[in-house]
This record gives C-alpha cells, sequence and structure tokens, in this order.
C-alpha cells in the first residue's frame, strides 16, 4: 500500500477524490496524462475505485456503530440478568440452606461465575430447575414469576449472540474497507508519480489536482574571496 499511515482515512479519500475528479474535469489535464498511458477510460476506471473506497468507508462506520449499540444492549441485558439470577439464588440459599441435594441441582454449590459463558450456563441450570421445586412459590417465585425471569436469562443470550454477530460485521467491514483502500492509494500513488511528469510544465494543474509542484533546490552561495 502507499505510504498513508500519517493520513486518516477521510484525507485519503479527500486527496483521491481530488486527484481524479480534477483530472476527469480537466480536458487540458486528460490531453497531457493520456500521451502517458492515463485515458479518460482508465480515470473513470480509477473513479469507481474511490466509489467503492467510499462505500466500504461508509459501510465501515455503520457496522462499527451497529456493534457499540450491540454492546450497550448487551451490558444492560447482562446487568437485568445477573439481577434476576442473584434474587433467586439469594432465595434458594435460603430456603434450602441445609438441603445441599436441592442446592446442587439448582447449580448453587459454588459462586456465581463472572464470564458470560459460565454465567449463561449457571443461570439456565437455576431458572430450569427451579419450577421442579413448587415450595418457591412461597417465596414469590410462582410459575409465572420464573418464566418471566428466565426471559430475562434468554434475553441475554439473544443479546450476547447479537453482539458477536455485530462484531464479526464490524470486522469485515473493517477488513472490505481497508481491501478498498489499498486498491484506491496504489492507484493514487503511480498516478501521481505519472502527472508529475506528464504536468511538469504546467504548475497551475500540478495545483489543481492536489500537487505542489517541485522547485529545485537552488544552488548553495559562492565562497567569500578571500582577497577581497
Amino acid at each position: 500500500m502507499a505510504a498513508k499511515s500519517k493520513q486518516s482515512i477521510a484525507q485519503q479519500l479527500h486527496d483521491a477524490q481530488l486527484i481524479i475528479s480534477n483530472s476527469l474535469s480537466d480536458h487540458e489535464i486528460q490531453d497531457l496524462v493520456s500521451v502517458f498511458g492515463y485515458s479518460a477510460e482508465r480515470l473513470n476506471a480509477a473513479k469507481e475505485l474511490y466509489n467503492a473506497a467510499l462505500t466500504a468507508f461508509t459501510m465501515q462506520k455503520a457496522k462499527a456503530g451497529a456493534q457499540q449499540q450491540s454492546t450497550r444492549m448487551l451490558a444492560e441485558a447482562e446487568a437485568t440478568a445477573r439481577d434476576a439470577y442473584q434474587a433467586l439464588a439469594k432465595v434458594a440459599r435460603a430456603v434450602f440452606i441445609k438441603d445441599k441435594a436441592q442446592l446442587a441441582a439448582l447449580g448453587l454449590t459454588g459462586r456465581e461465575p463472572e464470564n458470560l459463558t459460565g454465567f449463561l450456563t449457571a443461570a439456565y441450570t437455576l431458572f430450569d430447575n427451579a419450577p421442579n421445586l413448587p415450595v418457591l412459590a412461597e417465596y414469590g417465585y410462582g410459575a409465572d414469576k420464573l418464566q418471566a425471569e428466565r426471559g430475562r436469562i434468554s434475553s441475554l443470550d439473544q443479546a450476547n449472540k447479537q453482539q458477536e454477530a455485530a462484531k464479526g460485521a464490524a470486522q469485515q467491514a473493517t477488513c472490505d474497507r481497508d481491501a478498498a483502500l489499498r486498491i484506491l492509494n496504489d492507484w493514487v500513488s503511480q498516478y501521481r508519480k505519472i502527472a508529475r511528469v506528464a504536468l511538469r510544465k504546467k504548475k497551475q494543474l500540478l495545483e489543481k489536482i492536489g500537487l505542489v509542484a517541485r522547485t529545485s533546490k537552488s544552488s548553495p552561495p559562492a565562497p567569500a574571496d578571500k582577497n577581497s
């Protein structure tokens, strides 16, 4: 890829659009660069490269935004699910404090898992087995409430899957954007070099496509005459 690491992507796209569009809109530039192989057809093909890069850039922004939104939704769903789990777990531990077998059946023999995968497994174990213990209804956990609270676990599970999908889509969009930019920047890098040759006698045309005309280095001053 052409050396672009010090420029923002927006600047890369701006520079590419400038050099391609202004080359296409100026007949004199077209005439001069066509002698060096850059016909109008070839410049229009470069315009398509620019459009593809711009589209990929826009898509990556959209996918990144969707990922951020899915991450926020996941955090909210996890907070709600953990609250539901912790409330039932505390009640069950109090009710079955002397019944280790029941606690084991509910998956309450250890600490609440910190990682999400472990938590989902523990939460499903708790809410799927709790309906088998009717005594919990006496402490506010009847069938309807258990079903509703289990729904919070299901919502977290779904939010996690959506966040993973959004993450993958954002990563793919970033790869697509980078690939499109690499192709565009490579084209622009080569065209710049050729355009400098084709337009070397036309400073104003170089400036029109975003290229500063290079000036020859001034000669060093002559040494002073020691006899003067």
